[in-house]
């Protein structure tokens, strides 16, 4: 007797730093109810290469399922990263609001834009999830305002009041809960969602009248596992009744991953003394390639900040000059060439190809622009 899978959905992960798409570090695992699913519905997970797969085991028509779970069902999948530092040193995580330690990131699909061409998946683009919590927490805040009384309420992931717990007689929390400041200007709240599915809330604080826009609002997830397993995020995959696709024709996703980009700030230190840069007609310059110097690239333009030497900076004692990109330079697995330190009046190329910085560099913030440092001693 032949055993038929057919499959159910194909999941790429893709990510811009690397030339060929591909960071084998990301790796999905299924959460534990999502392990139910599978064995008790008789599905397949498979990776292969940077695809996951979830294949269904067919009936004796090859095409309808040998177990059916009806139409509404969620396959959510932890993402985790074997090399997290230098996963955060090329990936952008920023979205409307900027990426910091102790947010997680949340991809999930549209079952209204499922698509079923190979060629053209459905984009999955995360959100930024605040912080992640088991499903028994205090929820601890201040405010920048003088309220001594807000209001609390929890959020789920349709937009739903619920409420965050029972009182002594076992009844319900009202889903409005009001709290009083204590000591250090501090607010508490333990939350209790142990009897609610885990997944992404809002936590809301409003003023007393409860207007709008409110004075606090966190996304949050609310996962057990997550929790302990340590994980960069979490990913939804849904169907649902509406769309009527459970069991229908392969669909096809691609979690994406951007590369980070930054402004290149490179000090030129003059160690060797063997140009005078105290001559009024001596002086430096840094030239991009008119390509951008690689595939991933554009040309941009070095700006020298300061005087020349800079005043105020030395490197080591040494006279050093400061050039800084005008626009940001993308982070890529291959260099960016041509880029040229030369020595003016003669246009003498001192440097051809300049060294890109490390993608491990510490970045540095400057006025809201984000720079990686490079030194070159001549």
């Amino acid at each position: 007797m032949n055993i038929k899978y057919n499959r159910l959905f194909n999941l790429s992960i893709t990510h811009e730093y690397y030339k060929n798409g591909i960071n084998e570090d990301v790796k999905l695992k299924p959460d534990s109810k999502t392990k139910e699913l599978l064995a008790n519905g008789k599905l397949l997970f498979k990776t292969l290469g940077n695809s996951f797969i979830v294949l269904y085991k067919a009936a004796s028509d090859n095409i309808s399922p040998f177990i059916d779970l009806g139409k509404d069902v969620n396959f959510r999948f932890y993402i985790t990263v074997e090399r997290s530092d230098e996963f955060l040193n090329i990936t952008k995580l920023d979205t409307s609001n900027k990426y910091v330690a102790g947010n997680k990131v949340y991809f999930s699909n549209d079952p209204t834009m499922a698509s079923s061409d190979k060629n053209a998946p459905e984009i999955l683009n995360h959100i930024l999830v605040d912080k992640a919590f088991g499903k028994l927490f205090t929820y601890s805040f201040s405010l920048s305002t003088n309220h001594t009384k807000t209001k609390l309420e929890v959020e789920n992931d349709q937009g739903q009041l619920v409420s965050i717990g029972k009182d002594t007689d076992g009844n319900d929390l009202p889903t409005t809960i009001e709290l009083t400041r204590e000591d250090l200007k501090v607010f508490n709240q333990q939350i209790d969602l142990r009897n609610k599915p885990a997944g992404i809330y809002k936590i809301i604080i409003k003023n007393m009248a409860g207007d709008i826009p409110p004075l606090r609002e966190e996304t949050v997830l609310i996962d057990n596992e997550a929790i302990n397993q340590g994980v960069l995020g979490v990913l939804d995959i849904k169907y649902n009744t509406a769309s009527n696709h459970m069991y229908g024709d392969t669909e096809f996703y691609r979690l994406q991953f951007d590369r980070k980009s930054t402004f290149w700030k490179y000090f030129i230190i003059n160690k060797s003394n063997n140009i005078d840069l105290s001559i009024p007609a001596t002086s430096l310059s840094i030239e991009d390639s008119i390509s951008g110097g690689g595939t991933a690239y554009v040309n941009v333009n070095f700006i020298r900040e300061g005087d020349e030497p800079h005043l105020t900076t030395k490197i080591k004692g040494y006279d050093t000059v400061i050039f800084k990109s005008d626009d940001t330079i993308p982070i890529f697995e291959e260099p960016k060439l041509n880029v040229a330190l030369r020595l003016q009046p003669e246009d003498k190329v001192l440097v051809d190809h300049l060294p890109n910085p490390p993608f491990n560099t510490v970045e540095k913030e400057n006025g809201g622009d984000i720079e990686k440092e490079i030194f070159v001693f001549i």
